[in-house]
């Protein structure tokens, strides 16, 4: 499908959409202005969410909600409504469902009379070449090596939970999430990034992997939010940006669909 085919068929599911008044889409430098958009849709059959927020201007602030938003998703052969849940909340959750590969998602918003619309492809996903690599580092304590997988772009979030864990007391702290991002690309600012804090966990830990894959489009947008987050304050850091987004003008963020292949390990001594 080309690019003029999809723009038309953007503009044909907002006809669709039954809007009832027409807007114009002003545009505006003040960062007051732009919605935040958060969104990854799986293959996995469930309620998928797609968060909305307002940005903000002071590190460790908490974003305000976008809240009373229209928020669907389009395909050639379905539209997917959703629903604010709870009320006030900026969180829009799809009724059950699950991406396919290779079709084609468009997501829809209408958020105090502008509109604005997203696209992505899933790629294909690939299961683990290998089974979980981790290392003791001192007696009753491990932790992962993180490691290539497939050849194609794709990230890994592990989800650590010690919790039944003998020497777990009252459940603090007994849990850790990492996420391992092996996106196929040599940046001189990955190589030289900072160092990130380790995670130290004991025997009888059950760990979560999740690998999704990612499109080229996204794997642009990663690139950017990294080097604006964890790849920042290394020997060669790149100037400040914005990242790349697939969201239309007034919104930042990215819709992204992605397949998902998961595994779980129970670490032993």
């Amino acid at each position: 499908m080309t690019n003029k085919n999809i723009l038309i068929w953007i503009i044909g599911l907002f006809l669709l959409a039954g809007c009832e008044e027409e807007f114009d889409w002003p545009l505006s430098n003040g960062a007051d202005d732009l919605l935040v958009v958060e969104a990854v849709i799986t293959n996995e059959n469930k309620n998928h969410l797609i968060k909305l927020t307002k940005p903000y201007t002071t590190q460790n602030q908490v974003p305000n909600p976008a809240s009373g938003a229209f928020v669907v998703i389009f395909t050639e052969t379905d539209t997917i409504l959703t629903a604010e849940n709870p009320a006030g909340s900026g969180l829009y959750y799809t009724d059950s469902m699950n991406a396919v590969v290779d079709k084609l998602y468009v997501l829809g918003i209408i958020y105090n009379g502008k509109q604005y619309h997203a696209y992505d492809f899933q790629e294909p996903g690939a299961p683990f070449d290998n089974p979980l690599s981790y290392r003791q580092v001192s007696e009753g304590a491990y932790t992962i090596n993180f490691q290539e997988s497939g050849g194609n772009p794709n990230y890994i979030k592990y989800n650590l939970d010690w919790q039944n864990v003998g020497n777990c007391v009252n459940n603090i702290d007994c849990q850790a999430k990492q996420i391992y991002y092996d996106l196929k690309n040599i940046d001189i600012n990955e190589q030289f990034k900072p160092d990130q804090e380790k995670v130290y966990f004991p025997p009888g830990t059950v760990i979560i992997r999740k690998k999704y894959s990612v499109s080229h489009r996204y794997r642009e947008y990663l690139r950017g939010m990294l080097s604006e987050t964890a790849w920042r304050g290394g020997l060669f850091d790149a100037f400040p940006a914005n990242a790349a987004s697939n969201l239309s003008d007034g919104a930042v963020g990215f819709f992204a669909i992605s397949t998902l292949v998961m595994d779980t390990t129970i670490i032993v001594e």
